[in-house]
């Protein structure tokens, strides 16, 4: 992925503008042992990185208190789940973490969206008749876009090989998707992990991420 950064075991240098962005791509960055192993399947890899989100959320991070979270599909034997101290069930998004107001009136009352995340680890969109590289997780990607988070999240797995240059696309398609949406603010931030098994060594095997504010020009998304 053109000027993405990669973090794999062997190298895991994280500089961001952003430091939620920085613990968060540093927290998946320390399972991908567990991530890559053969014996791990693409619900657990789903349930793996909701885990580590939903712990990260309830943490207290760059001097904020830890935040409440909402996920799906959370293993039984995630801590937060064991203490009681998350909602596993989805509401609107893969996983989020939010604050409310407090009190016995004040339910039903959020009050902010630290951070939204949609998790997509297939290529083609169910039902898509495009023929559109990548149209599942652009249709997920939408989703990102329409919220007011401070924080958007954005993971899928990409191939390698012939299919290089389809990456490339998808990374220009979330350039454009962000610069055309008309109701974002500027300076709003989004984060993309992509997920890569194409090393053959799986100590090489990582993630690309980077960070795409609203107000920032890339050079390539022309």
């Amino acid at each position: 992925m053109k000027n993405w950064d990669t973090f794999t075991n062997e190298h895991s240098d994280v500089k961001l503008s952003d430091p939620i962005s920085e613990f968060i791509v540093k927290k998946l960055g320390s399972c991908l042992e567990k991530f890559f192993n053969p014996n791990t399947t693409v619900g657990q890899r789903t349930e793996l990185i909701k885990c580590e989100l939903c712990q990260l959320g309830h943490q207290k991070l760059d001097g904020k208190k830890g935040f409440k979270v909402y996920a799906n599909r959370l293993p039984k034997d995630c801590p937060n789940v064991l203490a009681n101290k998350c909602k596993n069930r989805e509401w609107l998004y893969d996983l989020h973490w939010y604050t409310e107001n407090k009190g016995k009136k004040s339910g039903y009352q959020p009050t902010s969206l630290p951070l939204v995340v949609e998790c997509e680890w297939g290529m083609k969109r169910r039902g898509d008749t495009t023929g559109k590289p990548y149209s599942a997780i652009k249709y997920d990607f939408q989703k990102l876009l329409v919220t007011n988070a401070e924080l958007r999240l954005m993971i899928f797995k990409i191939t390698g090989g012939k299919n290089h240059k389809k990456n490339s696309d998808l990374d220009k398609y979330f350039d454009k998707a962000i610069k055309s949406y008309r109701h974002l603010k500027k300076n709003s931030k989004f984060l993309f992990i992509a997920f890569d098994e194409s090393a053959r060594k799986i100590q090489a095997r990582g993630f690309h991420f980077v960070e795409k504010p609203k107000a920032k020009k890339r050079m390539d998304a022309n």
